[in-house]
């Protein structure tokens, strides 16, 4: 019977300390947070009655290099901002994450800056900044989220958008291309019907009557497809950068 009470007391102490992580957050949001297992560690989600809410993995609760309150302001902003409406998720699906995501980004990084919350904007600048120029799945990069977040929370700073050259191929591996060099089809010769005649016991007949062996003079492809050097760059347009000075 102790180790009950001894269980439910530590059950009230683990839920009032995930409270208390999220303490002040509905006055500037306004949505529910629901904690469990996520594989995107935070997702602005809606139930099946379209009421909108917050989901993040415990992972992020317990991660202190990060800031939560910034996960939560960025999955607040997605929902505010009308990325979770059935027009924001179809701009999503065609292309538009990078957007979506800078957006609530920025979202966040105005919010946080009205209330005072600087430290938690310079870790997350800090944070982004440390992941570099590698993005994935049409997320921006590290250093975009970053430059971009700077950005919203200075509010008055100047910033621009920098184009730099792609000099990486498309395919690293080659390209396919259809053969171009062609070989002898049939290196053994081609049967065609004998053109010459033979005087045998039954009269006049071909010489061969199984066809005659000649030089094949049609060519074939030696390989359906070459592998060649990637002539294309994977980006034509560039890779962008937001940069303020």
């Amino acid at each position: 019977m102790r180790n009950y009470f001894v269980c439910l007391l530590l059950l009230f102490a683990s839920w009032q300390n995930n409270a208390e992580v999220f303490a002040g957050y509905d006055a500037f949001c306004g949505l529910p947070v629901v904690v469990g297992t996520d594989p995107q560690v935070a997702s602005a989600r809606t139930d099946q009655h379209g009421r909108k809410y917050i989901h993040i993995d415990p992972a992020a609760m317990s991660n202190w290099t990060v800031s939560r309150v910034f996960i939560l302001a960025h999955e607040c902003a997605h929902h505010l901002i009308g990325h979770t409406t059935r027009l924001g998720q179809l701009k999503r699906f065609y292309g538009g994450t990078a957007e979506q995501e800078l957006e609530a980004d920025c979202w966040a990084a105005r919010k946080l800056a009205s209330i005072g919350f600087d430290h938690d904007i310079s870790r997350t600048i800090l944070e982004q900044a440390n992941a570099g120029h590698f993005s994935s799945r049409g997320y921006p990069s590290g250093r975009q989220r970053a430059n971009n977040i700077l950005n919203c929370a200075g509010g008055s700073r100047r910033c621009e958008t920098i184009t730099h050259q792609c000099n990486h191929p498309a395919h690293p591996n080659g390209d396919r291309v259809r053969c171009a060099h062609v070989v002898v089809a049939h290196p053994g010769g081609d049967w065609k019907q004998c053109q010459h005649t033979c005087l045998g016991p039954w009269g006049v007949a071909p010489c061969h009557p199984q066809g005659d062996v000649v030089q094949c003079e049609h060519g074939a492809e030696q390989h359906r497809f070459d592998l060649v050097q990637c002539q294309h760059v994977a980006h034509p347009q560039g890779h962008t950068q937001r940069v303020c000075p």
